[in-house]
């Protein structure tokens, strides 16, 4: 869908960005030299809000990355009609693996993809943080533009303690209106594994939803509203 203005382009593409789970990750083949060597996969997003990715240390990417940082996350909005009409977005970055990550945060990322725990604690996977440079996105046929990382920030404003008590009291709450709202016809309803200033993560089994918040919420008390007045 066209879309009205550069501010509303911006807006769609961070929700997009923070919303999406998955995209292509591209980096630079060892194997086939010059060439990007691209994979779709999942990812989370981190407290400044930019994506982080676990891959196993026998991926071609994490060979690749441990010669060449430079990357990109490709993500597109999901659509079943014309792609050339729906928002892409590119993320150039540098990925930089996490060392000692905080469990805080990598507990957040296992409620995301709870498989993935395994993966991490058995299978030798790495966290990586990509550190954007730059984004460049098309909104729509014709509508296309390289979008500064300053305009495409946006920090969580909630403490991993505020965070768990908020989605505690959030499954509690409005569990059963979540399912009606999102009109999900299944008996497994919707879990909040994720919240920040626009938006709620939630997800139904393997299946992860974002629920945009009409205006942000910065406070837990904003938040409280903010879905009230939705929901």
């Amino acid at each position: 869908m066209r879309k009205n203005g550069e501010n509303e382009i911006i807006r769609d593409a961070r929700e997009l960005l923070s919303g999406r789970f998955q995209g292509i990750l591209a980096t630079h083949s060892i194997e086939c030299e010059g060439y990007p060597l691209g994979s779709l996969l999942p990812y989370s997003i981190d407290r400044d809000g930019w994506p982080l990715i676990l891959i196993s240390h026998l991926a071609k990417h994490t060979r690749n990355l441990s010669r060449e940082r430079r990357c990109s996350l490709t993500v597109a909005e999901q659509d079943l009609g014309d792609i050339q009409t729906t928002t892409r977005l590119s993320c150039l970055a540098d990925a930089v693996q996490v060392g000692d990550i905080d469990f805080r945060e990598a507990d957040r990322h296992f409620r995301y993809f709870p498989a993935s725990h395994e993966y991490y604690r058995e299978l030798n996977f790495h966290f990586y943080r990509l550190k954007p440079v730059r984004f460049y996105c098309v909104a729509g046929f014709g509508a296309a533009r390289w979008v500064g990382i300053d305009r495409m920030e946006a920090k969580n404003p909630y403490t991993y303690d505020q965070e768990e008590a908020l989605l505690a009291d959030i499954n509690r709450q409005f569990g059963n209106r979540l399912k009606q709202h999102l009109a999900l016809q299944n008996d497994s309803g919707p879990i909040a594994v994720g919240v920040d200033a626009t938006g709620l993560d939630l997800r139904q089994k393997a299946r992860l939803l974002r629920l945009t918040l009409p205006t942000p919420a910065h406070t837990p008390e904003e938040l409280q509203a903010r879905l009230t007045d939705l929901l």
